[in-house]
């Protein structure tokens, strides 16, 4: 069985051969990948762009890999020079199965468009429509406006911009869910959300694995993790991923917990320094100032799995208070650690926490019901001890990789089958 894997991003192992850097996310598909490589009768094919000029063919561990010239920005749009690309991988792979990580970007639908009649199974990961709808979060305009860079403006990179661009994006995914005929997913929520824009596909729960550091991690000992110390990952990076619900309840829990700490990751810092580079990094700015939370918040740049792991640890408790996400990785991976966790009742994450057993829900943006959940952990030992033993047992079952290789593998067997029919 001849299957060709679209994904979003450049895979480590490719990037190590060619010498250039590879990003800190998609860990999981990679894993998956991995493990999918070597069932014995299926070879695996990975296509996807890079920053690189020149159209390079890799083979690594198993996997052929296919490198196209045209990464960054221009994935954001439909690129008719990845025709004769395309047109050389159909050839040299003839696929049984089109498998598209994401609907995201455009390459994927330039596949779509040239070979229309392909097997394809699409694996959704954001859903963009709802994002797109949730995009300013709790942003008034006029926040929005006066926290603009001139800079950004010009550029096109505004927060305006940014929406309009998800809007863009939410119209390619539509066309790529209605082309297709199978569908994987990991939640409810994500099956609805594709039921209402193709009912006729035939939809799969697929689960994910987790980066591989994190099979082999400790778990989560309240005895080593700081008090009064939360993990915040990317809530500061983007409207919707919830900072200012985030910030407003670390302001109430600052009023009896002075010495409270959030960790929360931050592109473009250096050395723990904040530094303004976007126009939602400037609301931010403004957020903390009015609450007086710089000694509050430690900025942190990227970080690989392994750091990742440290700090999730070392924290007393996890918070994801997107106003619309999927089944966060963040929760997912801080579930499987045991780190007791907190998240808002939006999207697939609904499906991940049973609340008061495995972690804590609160309504976005209810910030006030964020504040108290979040003293509660700080003040109930117990509490986060049942917390992380109960989120311990449902992360490992999710998670388990060898079952969810099974699972995939069962899902490809079964649209051979009907197509053969």
């Amino acid at each position: 069985m001849r299957i060709l894997w679209i994904t979003n991003m450049l895979f480590p192992e490719a990037a190590q051969q060619i010498g250039i850097k590879a990003g800190v996310s998609g860990g999981w598909m990679f894993d998956l990948a991995n493990g999918i490589a070597n069932i014995a009768n299926i070879e695996l094919f990975i296509a996807t762009t890079y920053s690189g000029k020149e159209f390079q063919k890799i083979s690594v561990n198993k996997k052929t890999y296919y490198l196209m010239p045209g990464g960054g920005r221009s994935l954001l749009t439909y690129d008719k020079k990845l025709i004769p690309y395309w047109k050389q991988i159909e050839h040299e792979c003839n696929p049984d199965i089109v498998h598209l990580h994401g609907t995201e970007y455009k390459h994927g639908l330039v596949y779509m468009d040239t070979f229309p009649n392909k097997n394809f199974l699409l694996t959704i990961q954001g859903i963009m429509g709802p994002i797109t709808r949730e995009y300013y979060a709790g942003m008034k305009f006029k926040d929005i406006l006066r926290c603009m860079t001139f800079k950004e403006f010009r550029r096109g990179k505004s927060l305006i911009s940014l929406k309009y661009l998800a809007g863009s994006r939410a119209k390619s995914e539509k066309n790529i869910v209605q082309r297709v005929k199978y569908l994987t997913g990991r939640s409810d929520w994500d099956k609805a959300m594709l039921a209402e824009i193709n009912p006729t596909a035939k939809y799969f729960r697929c689960n994910y694995n987790l980066r591989s550091e994190f099979y082999t991690a400790p778990k989560w000992d309240i005895e080593k993790s700081r008090q009064h110390t939360i993990y915040g990952s990317t809530a500061l990076q983007t409207p919707y991923k919830g900072g200012e619900t985030l910030i407003k309840a670390i302001g109430l829990v600052k009023k009896k917990y002075p010495d409270v700490k959030v960790k929360a990751l931050l592109p473009g810092c250096v050395n723990g320094e904040f530094k303004v580079t976007t126009g939602y990094t400037k609301f931010v700015k403004y957020l903390i100032d009015k609450y007086d939370l710089w000694k509050n918040f430690e900025f942190i740049p990227s970080l690989s799995a392994q750091e990742v792991i440290g700090t999730m640890l070392s924290c007393r408790c996890v918070v994801v208070p997107s106003a619309m996400e999927n089944a966060s990785s963040t929760l997912r991976e801080a579930m499987h650690l045991g780190v007791p966790s907190i998240a808002a009742f939006r999207g697939g994450m609904t499906h991940l926490i049973n609340d008061g057993v495995n972690g804590f829900f609160f309504d976005y943006p209810e910030y006030p019901v964020l504040a108290m959940r979040i003293m509660e952990l700080f003040e109930n030992n117990d509490l986060c001890e049942d917390f992380s033993r109960n989120a311990i047992q449902k992360a490992e079952k999710w998670h388990d990789r060898e079952a969810n290789v099974q699972s995939l593998y069962a899902v490809y067997k079964e649209m051979s089958i009907q197509e053969n029919a």
